[in-house]
């Protein structure tokens, strides 16, 4: 009995100790970098990625200096961010074109599209900026100077009180911003990106303190609610008119067709400005080139807008599906070629979503750092994932 007795204290005993040892190796900084990792896999998992994707998309995460790589199973920036280095090293080596490429960036692109809608199509959003809570990250473009950030510090039935705003390139204590117009940018976790135009109030209380008080708006809006999301352009394209009854091909036109101007692109239509009277209901077939890809888009024109004046038709055009080479320049210009007029207002979406990335890490300590110290693996190891990754 004694010696039954002493086998299920040592059996105890090395149950502990391997306890011990698992919570000490999970504190160093190998064990953090181990459990970061394991996170890392687990959230690709449950996001629809295969297995040799994640170390893949792990790669390039690291690659571009990604502090976080787990954002990019959440964060449309992040996820932009290393899609780009991916098309940026595929024309490098010259593997665009390859099948695997190609799979791999159609995958990439819908995950990003579905991540943008979902995040819209939230309900927790806020109308007012009444409803903007204290300690609220905001980013300030105040048109013409720069973005400045600042945060909330007070909401009241007046106005919004924001700390002083800062800035890098001016100072903001350089600037008299009373009565001055501003577009305020901000990130809810879990939610959206939202913007609304307000002004600078004065307020002989504050006067003197570090705060800016700027009015109230009702009319906040929330980022993108399309079915597929739109990058304005002017590409100049062929037009081609198919007839009734015959049947909507895709095949490359090698004679000119009419020639029309894209105002607007994005992977499932366009909006097409041509000269005469279009009619709704026709189909029609555009050719034209995006970063050197012959683009063919097939579909219909679901609705015109006729200019007599002008003798003008704006029409809006539905394509069928692309096949992933077309599709896939689309998306890479729509999500990676921005006029360089709306540097500034990007700049600032851009710098709000950041705000709640790192809003969403404080909140959460257990937020993994992946890739810090620990090889995830290379892309030559997966034949299925094409071999265009810095080994």
């Amino acid at each position: 009995m004694s010696y039954l007795k002493a086998m299920i204290l040592l059996f105890v005993c090395l149950i502990v100790i391997s306890i011990l040892t698992l919570i000490a190796l999970l504190m160093t900084e190998k064990g953090s970098s181990i459990k970061n990792s394991l996170h890392f896999f687990v959230t690709g998992l449950d996001s629809g990625f295969k297995l040799s994707e994640i170390i893949f998309l792990g790669k390039i995460a690291s690659s571009t200096g990604l502090e976080n790589p787990t954002t990019l199973f959440w964060s449309v920036s992040s996820l932009d961010r290393c899609t780009a280095e991916i098309v940026r090293r595929t024309k490098l080596t010259g593997t665009e074109n390859i099948a695997e490429t190609q799979r791999l960036l159609s995958g990439l692109y819908a995950y990003r599209t579905k991540l943008e809608l979902d995040q819209a199509r939230k309900k927790k959003g806020v109308q007012s900026s009444r409803d903007i809570a204290v300690g609220q990250r905001v980013r300030i473009l105040l048109r013409g100077v720069g973005v400045f950030s600042s945060k909330v510090v007070r909401n009241t039935q007046k106005s919004l009180v924001l700390d002083y705003p800062s800035g890098t390139k001016i100072a903001g204590t350089l600037i008299d911003w009373t009565n001055k117009p501003l577009s305020v940018y901000f990130w809810r976790h879990d939610d959206a990106g939202y913007v609304f135009d307000t002004v600078v109030i004065p307020d002989p209380v504050s006067n003197g303190r570090a705060i800016i008080h700027v009015a109230h708006a009702d009319n906040l809006v929330r980022s993108q609610k399309r079915k597929s999301v739109r990058a304005k352009c002017s590409i100049y394209a062929q037009m081609y008119l198919i007839r009734p009854g015959e049947a909507l091909e895709r095949a490359l036109e090698p004679e000119p067709g009419m020639k029309c101007l894209l105002e607007d692109l994005s992977e499932d239509g366009a909006m097409v400005i041509i000269g005469g009277k279009a009619a709704k209901g026709m189909q029609i077939k555009l050719q034209f080139l995006v970063h050197e890809v012959l683009i063919v888009m097939a579909g219909v024109i679901r609705a015109v807008e006729y200019n007599q004046d002008t003798n003008q038709s704006r029409i809006h055009f539905e394509s069928g599906e692309l096949n992933p080479r077309m599709k896939n320049a689309i998306l890479t210009f729509v999500y990676n070629v921005l006029p360089e007029e709306e540097k500034e207002e990007l700049d600032a979406i851009r710098l709000s979503e950041e705000d709640g990335i790192t809003e969403a890490e404080s909140a959460d300590a257990s937020v993994p750092n992946p890739g810090a110290g620990h090889d995830l693996g290379t892309v030559s190891d997966f034949p299925d994932m094409p071999d265009f990754v810095d080994k």
